[in-house]
């Protein structure tokens, strides 16, 4: 094997976490290796929702696109009992985001979307090649790779390990998956259903054996969730015949399954490992975290854990920033991803919930909920509520007021261009102009350069009233999109604050 010029970031595992992560840190300057195991491409289904708050960080990645013509929009849930009686119905819509919808489409589409996007950039993916060994090295880390039959020993200062939950970097650092497996054994399937639907619609139907969940997918297809019977111990797939009739067992109807194009048996798990990194190895994805396939977030998390390293690593690798600010991602991501974690669990116990009343012969029923509780729902079932509010890396300073808090997500966030920081200055604030400019502090632009930006709200899409901020206030924004800080005032005070604040994790640019 060729090794060439040794990089400095390798990735193991090009599923979507590896290959999102991998556009991160090339559009912020970083060109990684990566490795993947498996001899080609994978042609499964596996997981295919992206929640809107992922679709913005796609957006802010330059990839909207191709990912928008290629799935399908689910905007609604119909939840169904026996009979194919309605139970409720859930949607998207007004939960502040510019994507009210969840994305549906294949993980081997969203991979393939990722690697054609690397390829145009002329990063390429090293297939048939594994990670056998990952150690300390004084200088960082020896990685040993397999390829062809061949060994090969190569250094690299980080690894993002995002090669599922059997990968060798998370057995490196001494990790376990801890937590629990539920209950029950769930096949998913990939095929064609007869059964009309609603368009932009997906549907969970519950009875006294079980569930199935369908949701679309392109070209006519529909993704299918169902429990086993409990009696079923084979150990290979079913039948298209034999899901079918299942499938239709539960739902109550024949819903016409055909065309089977993949299948598959699985576990549902709750597991996360203690740490995620260890300041040379983070673990990114089902490396690191597993959580119920019926919230419909693994894969999402797995983005916001690609884009969270790939901001700080860059940093580093730049000089720009203090290699300590490598140490928040393990608590920032592993706050979330617990968040996440408990989010899919309660999603899991709901449906499970309706399941257990249609027992002997009962009617399950779901208390009605007053709007803006429906809108708090679907935001957390979205994403849109992850925040990092008690990280070292968030801050304000000035009046404690309601609004915009640090931590969390800047709702406008997709619309400021470029990867560095940016702030935002809300209405009648000193003139937005070069941060040389900006109001009392003077030595602010010479002090941090490129790495911050001076934009105002409107043309970030944003006013006070929307921040719920008073004018005159300020936010940064950081470059995954997350407030860093607020500073209400922005005066000679507050924007002292934050010139510390930065200086905890970046290096000055006139250092």
């Amino acid at each position: 094997m060729d090794t060439g010029t040794q990089p400095t970031v390798l990735i193991t595992g090009a599923g979507p976490a590896g290959l999102f992560a991998a556009c991160e840190l090339v559009r912020h300057g970083v060109r990684p290796r990566i490795l993947e195991r498996r001899t080609a491409p994978h042609g499964e289904t596996r997981g295919t929702i992206i929640q809107p708050a992922v679709l913005e960080m796609i957006e802010r990645g330059g990839l909207i696109e191709p990912f928008l013509q290629a799935g399908v929009r689910v905007r609604r849930v119909h939840l169904l009992g026996p009979g194919f009686t309605e139970i409720a119905v859930s949607s998207f819509a007004g939960i502040g985001s510019p994507y009210e919808f969840q994305l549906s489409l294949p993980q081997w589409r969203t991979e393939a979307i990722l690697r054609e996007h690397l390829a145009g950039l002329g990063v390429a993916i090293e297939f048939g090649t594994e990670v056998v060994a990952v150690e300390d090295d004084p200088d960082g880390l020896r990685v040993t790779l397999e390829a062809g039959g061949r060994t090969e020993v190569t250094a690299a200062a980080y690894v993002l390990g995002a090669g599922g939950a059997h990968g060798i970097l998370r057995r490196s650092m001494h990790e376990t998956l801890a937590g629990e497996t539920y209950d029950g054994r769930y096949i998913v399937a990939d095929a064609r259903l007869a059964l009309p639907c609603p368009p932009e619609c997906g549907r969970v139907i519950v009875g006294p054996e079980g569930f199935a969940l369908l949701s679309p997918l392109p070209d006519g297809r529909s993704l299918i969730f169902v429990n086993r019977d409990e009696a079923d111990t084979r150990a290979g797939p079913p039948t298209e015949a034999e899901l079918g009739a299942l499938v239709d067992r539960r739902a109550g109807v024949a819903v016409g399954l055909h065309d089977l194009a993949w299948v598959s048996y699985f576990r549902m798990h709750r597991r996360e490992v203690a740490r995620l990194g260890d300041g040379r190895r983070f673990l990114l994805g089902d490396a690191g975290h597993l959580s119920s396939p019926l919230g419909g977030e693994g894969i999402n998390a797995a983005f916001m854990d690609a884009a969270d390293i790939a901001w700080k690593l860059a940093l580093v690798l730049r000089g720009a920033a203090r290699p300590s600010l490598l140490d928040s991602y393990a608590v920032e991501r592993g706050a979330a991803d617990h968040h996440v974690l408990e989010v899919s669990d309660e999603i899991h116990d709901f449906v499970m919930g309706l399941v257990a009343m249609c027992e002997g012969g009962g009617t399950p029923a779901v208390p009605p909920a007053d709007p803006a509780k429906r809108r708090a729902t679907a935001r957390r079932r979205s994403m849109l509520d992850v925040s990092y509010a008690g990280s070292a890396l968030v801050g304000g300073a000035g009046a404690d007021v309601a609004g915009l808090s640090p931590g969390e997500r800047f709702p406008a966030h997709h619309r400021l261009a470029g990867t560095g920081h940016h702030l935002v200055v809300l209405g009648e604030a000193p003139h937005p102009g070069p941060v040389g400019q900006f109001g009392p502090a003077g030595q602010f632009g010479r002090r941090w350069g490129d790495h911050l930006s001076v934009v105002a709200a409107a043309d970030a899409g944003l006013d006070a009233a929307a921040a719920g901020l008073p004018g005159g206030s300020a936010i940064l924004v950081r470059p995954d999109g997350f407030v860093g800080f607020r500073a209400v005032p922005a005066d000679a005070a507050t924007l002292a604050a934050l010139d510390a604040h930065l200086e905890t994790y970046l290096v000055p640019a006139e250092a």
